[in-house]
């Protein structure tokens, strides 16, 4: 037997609305350490460095630059393509001069990668040290500006 309706029934869904707009679906929860935390590039690093020196007072702007091993494309004389590594391997991302005439040279890493030298690298930052210019490795532009400054 079917029940019989009452007029409530009738009355609430004449005074409902439609909706306006469908609720976007929920993003799924992740579990716990699946979810890659974000890192900021080397090369966003480099850059906010750079601009940081040439405003540092005890650094001639000019000589500031980005430097190190780049790897470009090459058009041979045949029309081929091919790359090229321009630099001297071990290279600092950062060299300069400060107004006192000594050099730094400066390798940018990301934190998570600070202690990952590789042997040209430790080799070429271990050469300035001993002609007693300043150089360090940074991961922001304070580090940068104690290595210059020579404060670490």
């Amino acid at each position: 037997m079917i029940a019989r309706k009452k007029w409530t029934d009738y009355a609430a869904t004449i005074l409902a609305q439609p909706a306006l707009f469908e609720a976007p679906e929920q993003p799924k929860r992740r579990r716990p350490g699946t979810c890659k935390k974000p890192s900021i590039p080397e090369k966003d690093i480099q850059r906010s460095i750079v601009s940081g020196l040439k405003s540092h007072p005890a650094v001639r702007p000019e000589t500031v630059e980005r430097t190190g091993v780049y790897k470009g494309r090459v058009v041979r004389a045949d029309g081929s393509i091919g790359y090229a590594m321009a630099g001297q391997k071990g290279m600092a991302d950062i060299c300069g001069k400060l107004k006192d005439g000594r050099r730094f040279a400066i390798e940018v890493k990301r934190k998570e990668t600070r202690n990952s030298l590789s042997d040209e690298q430790r080799e070429f930052l271990a050469d300035y040290i001993k002609r007693g210019d300043l150089a360090g490795v940074a991961t922001s532009v304070e580090e940068a500006f104690a290595i210059v400054e020579g404060r670490s």
